[in-house]
Order: structure tokens, then C-alpha cells, then sequence
């Protein structure tokens, strides 16, 4: 079987588990409904209050923009194989990926691409709809070349969400027990991600923090982009942002699976 034979097979391996699974995938699309409802009528109450055209930066059609497609970009994004890296680690699983002549690395990206298949294909329809009724409702103009960048930041913002979770995934060489830390740090994630609010309501010294830190580029950043709060010349700037962390983010994962693999062994011997 050649090399591409092997990770293509992973590849489809992945697109079968996200249809095995894809009741839960709907169920859970559905349960976010409610939070949803929830951030518009805050939004709606909020920009009645204070009777502006604009809430931290953002004007009322933004914002309801942002709360739709952001709650769509982090299931777009999510991973979950963290948890099977861990269960690799603790249980002797990761001894048949070394021994034989297969990437560990390439393995798991070429199965988590292959789950995104499915959720794409519902996901980017959903979001097309939101744009119709967006701009049949609010007057608002989506833009061609605005969702060309937006795709292209969301497929290099999946890639860098599969990086920072794979070096998380390496903490399991390290510590006893991660599968319960992987909860809380996933929240924390998708917070600091803009995946729940515009990064903007935490004030200005959140935003200097989270500047220099990769995970706004994978939820706000594209988000941002397709409800024209960035202009075409920042667009392009965080899209460069976005491979800069995309090579950081590789550098450090070959690191630490080549540190862990050497605790790993010593352990394992």
C-alpha cells in the first residue's frame, strides 16, 4: 500500500465515523439553537438600551451576524481527537502507529479532515442561508470576494485549531490524566477565540493578550471577515497571520511528539 493509499484510507475512515455519528452531529447543531436566541435577544435589548448604532464597534446587523456564524465556525473548527491521542498514549494504542511505517501526524490530520466532510457540507449550507436571510431582512450586502476569503480562512483556521489541539493531545506524555483538563481548556478556548462574544466586550487589555496568541484567527478572525468588520487589507493581513501561526504551531507539535515519544518509550521500557 503506498503512502497516500494509507492516509487516504484514514481520510475516508474519518468521513465514515462523522456519518456514524451524524445524529449526534444534527442533535447538537439543534441544542445551540437556544443559546443563540438567547445572545439575540441580549443584543436586540442592549442596542434598544443605548439606542446607538454601534456596540463595541460592531452595528446591530454585525452582531446578530457574528452570534450565527460564530456558534457555526466553532463546530466548523472542533475537534474531539484529543481525547484519542490521550486514550493512544495511556493505553499502549500509540505501540502499533510507531512500529509500523505510518505518520502518526499525518494519520490523525488525514482522519480529522475526513470527519469535517459531513458537518462542512450542513454547516456551509446553513451559513449561505444566514447570508440570504441576513441581507433579505437587515438591507445587508454579502460580498463575493468576502466569502472567498472567508472559506480560506476558516479551511486555514480548521488547520490551525487540528495544531493547537494535537499539541494539547501531547500532554498526555507528560501527565497522568488530561482527559479531564481537556474540558475546562476547551472552554477556555473557545472564549478566547471569540466563540461565544466579539473579543471586543473584554476591553482592551484582553484584546492586547489575545493578539499575540493564535486562537482569535480560528473563530472571530473569519467571522469578522464575512460580516465586514475587517476591511479587505486587514483580511489578507490575518490571513498571513494565520499561516505564520499555522507554521509556529507545526514546529512546535513535531517538538513535542518528538520529546514525548522519547518519554513515551522511556516509559513504556
Amino acid at each position: 500500500m503506498t503512502m497516500f493509499a494509507k492516509y487516504k484510507h484514514a481520510f475516508i475512515l474519518g468521513i465514515q465515523n462523522a456519518m456514524e455519528y451524524r445524529l449526534d452531529f444534527l442533535l447538537g447543531l439543534l441544542s445551540s439553537v437556544f443559546p443563540i436566541m438567547i445572545q439575540i435577544f441580549m443584543w436586540t435589548a442592549i442596542f434598544n438600551s443605548t439606542g446607538g448604532n454601534h456596540v463595541y464597534g460592531y452595528s446591530y446587523t454585525q452582531l446578530i451576524l457574528y452570534t450565527l456564524l460564530a456558534s457555526i465556525v466553532t463546530r466548523l473548527v472542533g475537534t474531539g481527537f484529543e481525547y484519542e491521542i490521550n486514550s493512544d498514549i495511556k493505553n499502549g494504542d500509540l505501540n502499533k502507529y510507531i512500529v509500523k511505517p505510518i505518520n502518526y501526524f499525518t494519520y490523525r490530520l488525514s482522519c480529522f479532515m475526513g470527519t469535517k466532510i459531513f458537518s462542512s457540507v450542513i454547516l456551509f449550507t446553513i451559513i449561505a442561508i444566514i447570508c440570504f436571510v441576513v441581507n433579505h431582512l437587515f438591507g445587508f450586502s454579502t460580498q463575493v470576494d468576502r466569502v472567498f476569503l472567508f472559506l480560506l480562512a476558516v479551511f486555514f483556521a480548521i488547520f490551525l485549531n487540528f495544531l493547537i489541539y494535537f499539541c494539547m493531545g501531547m500532554l498526555a506524555f507528560w501527565l497522568s490524566e488530561v482527559s479531564l483538563l481537556f474540558g475546562t481548556i476547551n472552554i477556555i478556548f473557545i472564549i478566547i477565540s471569540g466563540g461565544i462574544f466579539p473579543l471586543d466586550i473584554f476591553g482592551e487589555t484582553f484584546i492586547r493578550v489575545v493578539n499575540v496568541l493564535p486562537f482569535k484567527y480560528t473563530i472571530q478572525f473569519p467571522v469578522n471577515i464575512l460580516n465586514e468588520k475587517l476591511n479587505i487589507a486587514n483580511a489578507f493581513s490575518g490571513l498571513l497571520t494565520q499561516c505564520i501561526w499555522i507554521v509556529l504551531m507545526l514546529l512546535l507539535a513535531i517538538k513535542l511528539w518528538e520529546a514525548g515519544r522519547k518519554k513515551y518509550i522511556a516509559v513504556g521500557g
